[in-house]
């Protein structure tokens, strides 16, 4: 999808997450089939139990992994990384063969248990370093993908706040951490976004390891029609409304304006998960299929048909 930027005439077009400052150092790795880990501050996620937080990640992914567009996971082997600072939370990529398969978000709960965040599918997973590489090389930011000039900064607050700090020979830049597309942000104005309300905690994770439903329906273009520009009304918020339509394959789109007028993007919502407890997250099409919980998508943006 191609990302432009809003103008004086407030037509409001694509791009893509970002919303609230949490980082880690990074320091650029060498290329390789599946680009070596991001190298944190601490390589050992912060975690009085790291056997229990292992054990959640293998029941998710054992569960997942029975559903036939997750069949990879079924040989893939965990990769757990810190998400960031404060945050409590782990990157969890998904690796088979020599490469991602997809990733979860995991956080630790006051309670001392561990919820599910985000989840998705694809060679390209949340904070890919391989997608930053072929990003800067194609911007022309750095010379090869195999070049280390530049340190990079991972941000995560939700879903559609994250994104990588690239701090290049004179320069800084932004990029976001699911697609590698450009930002229009500075440090100063992440920071003042930091300050704007978001989700401080993540919800809850699904009680149970058992999928009630899966539904997938094939991608589109989700401006093909522009319904966030000519006064239609939004799709009702409604979790029975939004499944049924899905259900039968009506299209629906995801709009949100993470950071206020800079930004728009419009995603497709391609389908649905239910997990046994009632849990329900909705597949968005961005660089992967990437499943985000219900809750959470409607706090941060509209539906439209």
């Amino acid at each position: 999808m191609m990302k432009r930027f809003r103008r004086a005439d407030r037509r409001r077009l694509p791009l893509w997450p970002l919303l609230l400052a949490l980082s880690i150092a990074v320091v650029p790795m060498t290329a390789t089939a599946l680009p070596a880990p991001v190298r944190a501050e601490s390589a050992v996620p912060e975690t009085a139990d790291r056997a229990a937080l292992e054990r959640h990640v293998a029941e998710w992914v054992g569960a997942l992994a029975a559903e036939k567009p997750f069949a990879a996971w079924k040989k893939a082997s965990p990769r757990i990384d810190t998400l960031g600072p404060g945050t409590h939370g782990w990157l969890v990529t998904l690796v088979a063969d020599g490469r991602a398969a997809g990733y979860l978000v995991v956080y630790a709960a006051e309670d001392g248990t561990y919820r599910l965040g985000e989840y998705g599918l694809g060679p390209q997973p949340l904070f890919d370093t391989g997608a930053l590489r072929r990003a800067l090389f194609a911007n022309g930011w750095i010379d090869s993908t195999q070049s280390n000039e530049f340190q990079a900064v991972k941000h995560y607050a939700h879903a559609f706040a994250a994104a990588w700090e690239v701090r290049l020979p004179g320069q800084t830049v932004w990029l976001d951490a699911k697609t590698g597309e450009q930002l229009p942000l500075d440090a100063a104005s992440w920071a003042e976004a930091a300050k704007a309300s978001a989700l401080s905690a993540p919800f809850a994770a699904p009680a149970t390891s058992k999928i009630g439903a899966l539904k997938l329906n094939a991608t589109f273009d989700p401006y093909e029609r522009l319904p966030w520009l000519m006064d239609e009304a939004p799709f009702a918020a409604d979790p029975a409304k939004l499944l049924q339509r899905l259900a039968s394959k009506g299209h629906l789109r995801f709009v949100s304006e993470p950071f206020g007028d800079a930004m728009l993007y419009a995603l497709p919502v391609t389908g649905y998960q239910r997990w046994a407890d009632g849990r329900t997250d909705l597949a968005l099409d961005m660089a992967g299929t990437r499943f985000i919980p219900l809750e959470t998508l409607t706090k941060l943006g509209l539906f439209y048909r």
